[in-house]
């Protein structure tokens, strides 16, 4: 017979065992929720195409180069913009050359950009202090076996919280591209 510390330490070490498999279980589920609260219509595959049809230039200093697109429009006033970004920056101009990328990893992040005082305090845990302008981002991590230093494109543009914000989708970030980038 097992004496009562024997077997105490038995439960504990199953229990300890059980309680690692489901952190595991809850880091793993996490990392594969990247990009999942965005709209499925709006959500960008891994392993879809992205073509550079011509030479962009990223200035000395810079860790990236804004991509000159297409206008979507006076979009509540606030332009949409994309832009392709490096790992590294230098202290020279450098190209990066037309080529076919494939995103790898997608999602979407939103912060607060400014934000108007009234002059109001409301009782609250969070920090609001009336109507606020909104940055609506879409990172695509971006793999190019010719071009490993090429690490992103960012595609993001403002909004006012009072006027429904939402982020870029598909065929905005392809309007914004074009004809200057391609996103299949």
């Amino acid at each position: 017979m097992k004496s009562l510390a024997v077997r105490t330490m038995t439960k504990m070490i199953v229990i300890a065992k059980y309680s690692l498999l489901l952190g595991l279980l809850l880091l793993t589920g996490c990392s594969a929720l990247d990009g999942m609260d965005a709209d499925y219509h709006n959500r960008i595959p891994v392993g879809t195409r992205i073509d550079l049809h011509r030479n962009l230039t990223i200035p000395s200093g810079q860790a990236g180069v804004f991509v000159p697109g297409t206008s979507i429009g006076d979009r509540y006033r606030y332009e949409a913009v994309c832009r392709l970004e490096v790992r590294s920056i230098d202290n020279v101009p450098r190209t990066v050359a037309a080529d076919q990328f494939i995103v790898v990893r997608f999602n979407q992040e939103w912060e607060r950009f400014s934000q108007q005082q009234t002059g109001l305090r409301y009782a609250s845990l969070r920090d609001y202090d009336g109507p606020a302008l909104l940055q609506f981002t879409t990172n695509l991590y971006l793999h190019s076996d010719r071009q490993p230093d090429v690490f992103r494109l960012v595609c993001s543009h403002l909004q006012d919280s009072a006027q429904q914000p939402r982020y870029l989708t598909v065929e905005e970030i392809r309007t914004v591209l074009a004809p200057t980038m391609t996103l299949y």
